[in-house]
């Protein structure tokens, strides 16, 4: 994590590093949508997803609203929606699946994993 610059940190201490500057399997992690979208209509500020985004630090806090927000967008892992699936309310979206499926044709993205589990001797 030497190459993942750190940024700062949170309202609750954590590190916050850089991650859009990482590409993910050689594409610009920015040239890539995938990243959470809040529902203010349904959101209860709950702060599950602010909470459960420890590693990449996506969210940070609106103290006077009382909610997250979307701070760094691009530190999202590609393809990941836990804080989709833990909102208990359903206030977070993400791209349609196909959106990554599309990207993952496009660049050849299967060819470029086989190949890394090869040169780790796993296949």
């Amino acid at each position: 994590m030497e190459d993942i610059p750190v940024i700062g940190k949170d309202k609750l201490g954590r590190v916050i590093r850089d991650w859009s500057v990482k590409p993910w399997f050689g594409i610009d992690r920015k040239d890539i949508k995938w990243y959470p979208e809040i529902n203010y209509e349904k959101c209860i500020g709950c702060g599950l997803c602010f909470l459960t985004c420890a590693n990449r630090v996506v969210f940070d806090w609106d103290e006077e609203k009382k909610r997250p927000i979307v701070a760094r967008p691009y530190n999202c892992v590609v393809a990941c929606t836990t804080c989709k699936t833990l909102c208990p309310v359903d206030a977070i979206e993400f791209p349609k699946k196909e959106y990554i499926q599309n990207i993952i044709k496009e660049y050849k993205i299967l060819a470029k994993i086989k190949e890394k589990l090869k040169e780790a001797g796993l296949i």
